[in-house]
């Protein structure tokens, strides 16, 4: 299991869609760690992977999130 570098959320365990649409390769997909990063993920045939990541928040706590959307 992939973890976020910046809080140690699980990657697939997607705390927020931000937006997705199709390529000529399959679908770009953003989402949003719980932390603040934001990621560009590329989904195709083989799976998906992240392929761009800006930094989180520094010293962001996974259990300050709303219940809501907390899902670990």
């Amino acid at each position: 299991m992939n973890l976020c570098p910046f809080c140690g959320w699980p990657e697939d365990e997607l705390f927020d869609l931000a937006s997705q649409h199709r390529t000529s390769v399959g679908q770009t997909v953003w989402t949003r760690c719980v932390c603040g990063s934001l990621q560009m993920r590329i989904v195709g045939a083989t799976g998906s992977r992240i392929v761009a990541r800006s930094r989180g928040n520094v010293g962001a706590d996974p259990d300050s999130a709303p219940v809501d959307c907390h899902t670990r």
